[in-house]
């Protein structure tokens, strides 16, 4: 061995306070302390988010202001129009959102009292209740059908023997024996 190592391991077996990380323990301690938010990563990690947030609120105040720009160079009748629009949009998308918690609603009782998972409504739903009735029925069909399909696989094999009445006979003597 080299001079370096041989004293390392004479300093350690002299000094039993020293304090060597090669255990297990050791470098999980190190992690943890690695691993706890000291207040400067706190800090930097709020300021990092106030930052993002800051650029999300200038962006979309920017984008306020040219609508309302565009909206103030419109006519009374235009400005109207815009803004009927912009309701019938945003009702329309709260109606179909409705419609698609209803119908994940109705999928998931489907489901339930098929026996199936509940899970599944997400695969199934659509905004058009009747299309959602459809595929759930459909799948609950192919569920059903799969799974007995895989038990009867299962179940496969071959039928027991029959048992002769001389055999029987033989199985009596037996018991009888004792």
């Amino acid at each position: 061995m080299s001079t370096k190592t041989d004293t390392k391991v004479e300093e350690v077996i002299q000094d039993p306070n020293t304090q060597e990380s090669d255990t297990p323990e050791d470098s999980k301690k190190e992690e943890k302390k690695e691993d706890l938010l000291t207040p400067e990563k706190v800090n930097k990690i709020v300021q990092d988010r106030l930052a993002k947030e800051q650029k999300k609120f200038e962006e979309r105040l920017v984008e306020e202001k040219k609508e309302a720009e565009r909206l103030a160079q419109l006519s009374e009748q235009e400005k109207q129009k815009e803004l009927e629009a912009k309701r019938n949009k945003e009702v329309t998308e709260r109606e179909k959102t409705l419609a698609v918690r209803e119908n994940t609603l109705t999928a998931r009782e489907k489901l339930r009292d098929a026996g199936v998972s509940e899970d599944m409504a997400e695969f199934l739903v659509t905004p058009n209740s009747d299309e959602t009735t459809e595929k759930v029925e459909q799948f609950i069909e192919k569920h059903n059908s799969s799974v007995s399909n895989a038990v009867q696989n299962k179940l496969k094999g071959t039928p027991p023997k029959e048992v002769s009445s001389s055999s029987q006979q033989s199985d009596r003597e037996v018991i009888t024996a004792f």
